[in-house]
């Protein structure tokens, strides 16, 4: 059985996340046909990379300050980026450049322009890339992405997607988030992008990935903030919400609209109406999907992603429930290869050992590229005051990627050039 070795940079949570999920895929290697080992870790803070080496029981030489040593090694296959947003790109492309396939936490990066620089790094370099979008393996998704290929909802022409939450500021409200959450130079915008990616890119992909024509844009930040509860220098510089309305070129209208802080009930609200019917999603996964779980644990919030079918049969207005979780355990019992389709990682590893290719995976960079394009879009009509088409999104993508960063004292200077 093959065994993939992996070298993960960044040990703050998220990598915990991951790490659950490679013990998950080691518990399932048989039905996989393969296995994940993490046998490096790179963390820039010795006291955070010193914990996470106690608590996977890695020796001492296996943990790196630096991530440059780390990509010194000749023993590793691939490499898990699990830093913050707007280290994604550089660190990434330096991967890249060190020779390994990457795997990259979400978002890809906070721009457009940011993410397109690691697209194509990949593709002159002749490396595999592939994005964390775990909503869009889910039973849930497919589901929907079915349907409408198949017309059952007739042709779409409206999309609602609304992710509001009363007080959810990562590093502000929940402290147990690193407060880079909130620093505009690190995270680069706020749950529009954090969250954005995962329901947005669920959005575009089960649509079949319309083109943008337009984006008109609102966001802010306007909910009051204490000053004595922001502890990172950079100050709290990202918006607390984010509205805006996206015009495709197939005709199709969507609405969307993030909050981290809103003076009114918290709520999420995603539906797509078509022609002949419409299909409403609940508890869509933004939280890394089931194998980001120990057996046995639920849901960090709401329950399994479901979706409802409404519309007419027999002259009969219907809504109908459609058992997605259910029916994907039925689905994975009888092949177990839809695993590699029910997971990020599990996908990404089938895609490094060639047992899916680019026809077979999810295209998650490419996705994640179009999310960028419509928040981006979004940011840009509020600074312009007006509606902005494609090609203004795309010549106007801010780099926003840190380009230098301190390691064991010393600055280091990123080099992104491919």
């Amino acid at each position: 059985m093959k065994e993939i070795r992996v070298a993960i940079i960044g040990g703050g949570m998220i990598s915990h996340r991951h790490m659950v999920i490679y013990s998950n895929i080691q518990r399932n290697a048989e039905k996989l046909g393969f296995t994940a080992k993490v046998v490096a870790v790179a963390e820039v803070i010795p006291e955070r990379l010193k914990a996470w080496g106690e608590q996977y029981g890695m020796e001492e030489k296996d943990l790196y300050t630096d991530y440059r040593e780390l990509l010194k090694r000749d023993d590793i296959d691939t490499v898990d980026v699990c830093v913050h947003n707007n280290l994604h790109t550089p660190i990434s492309i330096e991967v890249m450049k060190a020779g390994f396939d990457c795997y990259c936490e979400k978002p890809a990066a906070a721009s457009y322009h940011d993410a397109k620089m690691m697209v194509d790094c990949a593709a002159k370099l002749g490396r595999k890339f592939h994005v964390q979008i775990s909503s869009l393996m889910t039973p849930q998704t497919r589901a929907a992405r079915d349907m409408i290929a198949n017309g059952d909802i007739g042709t779409p022409y409206y999309v609602n997607l609304e992710q509001c939450t009363m007080r959810r500021r990562p590093g502000y409200d929940l402290p147990e988030f690193t407060t880079d959450f909130y620093s505009r130079r690190i995270a680069g915008h706020g749950p529009s992008i954090d969250l954005g990616i995962y329901v947005i890119g669920q959005i575009l992909f089960v649509l079949g990935r319309p083109k943008v024509k337009s984006v008109s844009g609102f966001c802010r930040r306007e909910v009051e903030i204490d000053q004595k509860l922001i502890t990172n220098a950079d100050g709290f510089g990202v918006e607390d919400i984010c509205d805006g309305f996206v015009k495709f070129e197939n005709g199709v209208g969507f609405h969307f609209l993030s909050t981290s802080a809103n003076n009114i009930k918290e709520y999420a609200m995603t539906y797509i109406l078509g022609t002949k019917g419409g299909l409403e999603f609940t508890d869509t996964d933004t939280v890394g999907g089931k194998f980001a779980r120990n057996p046995g644990q639920r849901k960090m919030f709401g329950g399994e992603p479901e979706l409802r079918f409404y519309g007419n049969v027999g002259g009969r207005v219907i809504n109908t429930e459609l058992n997605c979780d259910a029916n994907g355990i039925v689905e994975e019992r009888l092949d177990p290869k839809m695993m590699l389709y029910n997971d990020n990682q599990c996908m990404w590893l089938a895609y490094k050992l060639g047992i899916l290719d680019d026809t077979t995976r999810y295209n998650t960079p490419e996705i994640a590229l179009e999310q960028l394009l419509i928040t981006d879009g979004m940011f840009l009509s509020q600074e312009e005051g007006r509606e902005v088409a494609l090609d203004e999104i795309i010549a106007k993508s801010p780099t926003l990627y840190v380009p230098e960063m301190e390691i064991n004292g010393s600055l280091h200077k990123f080099d992104v050039a491919y």
